[in-house]
């Protein structure tokens, strides 16, 4: 089930930042493979603030979020500014990766290039703080709700900040993860969770899954011991000359 992305389109189009948006994409349930009919859209982007704007004695926000049902979707856009997005992917930050990575680009251009050049210059084993607390996050989620969703969102964190350790990769869709490392017993999970948004979980069902995800777990602090990935981001000195050079050119455009 694909996005429908020129409805993504419009409601950015309707509810702006303030700035330029250099990248704009689908994420959530959409990107890790598993949408039912009644998903939200999950809109998450990158938008740099004028230059002019950053000199003076208040400093723009650095979020901009909305979220309403929208031509009878919920829509939940959130854009954050340049700045705060590399400085989050410089500490690791797997959600920024992650929109940057994405395929369901709703803005295209030489931006969304240009910051996927960079994100190599920002991995470092870093990540597996972010994605060891994610897991930590969606499995006290789980125990409140006891959804198919929270169950597979698990899944999704603890196996992308894995793979991401072990290759340097990105990659959030989690049939494609699930293959990968044999997890094929998750298609049924998969296809109850595609039913329907909010599909609960008898809660033995739930205790089945829970030793294979704190084994996977394990897994995860494994891959970081033994990462080919830095310590450290590798390029962050390039990172920022490239964000000096991007706010100097919006000063000279302006």
């Amino acid at each position: 089930m694909q996005p429908d992305l020129s409805l993504a389109r419009r409601f950015l189009d309707a509810h702006p930042p303030h700035g330029r948006v250099l990248l704009c994409a689908i994420t959530g349930s959409h990107l890790y493979g598993f949408p039912s009919v009644d998903s939200d859209l999950d809109i998450k982007g990158i938008h740099a603030a004028p230059t002019a704007s950053l000199l003076g004695l208040k400093r723009p926000v650095d979020s901009h979020d909305r979220l309403e049902v929208f031509e009878g979707v919920e829509c939940d856009l959130t854009t954050h500014e340049l700045g705060k997005v590399l400085a989050q992917l410089l500490k690791g930050n797997g959600n920024m990766l992650e929109r940057i990575a994405s395929p369901y680009q709703i803005v295209d251009g030489p931006d969304v290039e240009a910051l996927r050049a960079l994100v190599p210059h920002t991995l470092s084993r870093r990540c597996h703080g972010h994605y060891a607390g994610y897991l930590k996050g969606m499995l006290r989620e789980h125990v409140k709700v006891r959804r198919a969703k929270t169950l597979l969102y698990a899944y999704r964190v603890v196996l992308t900040g894995r793979f991401l350790l072990e290759t340097g990769k990105v990659e959030a869709h989690l049939p494609t993860l699930a293959a990968h490392y044999g997890l094929t017993h998750l298609d049924e999970l998969l296809a109850r969770k595609r039913s329907a948004e909010k599909v609960s979980m008898p809660q033995a069902e739930t205790a089945a899954h829970l030793p294979e995800i704190l084994a996977l777990r394990e897994a995860l602090d494994r891959a970081r011991e033994s990462s080919p990935l830095p310590d450290s981001p590798p390029g962050e000195a390039i990172v920022e000359d490239w964000l000096v050079q991007h706010r100097l050119a919006g000063i000279v455009e302006s």
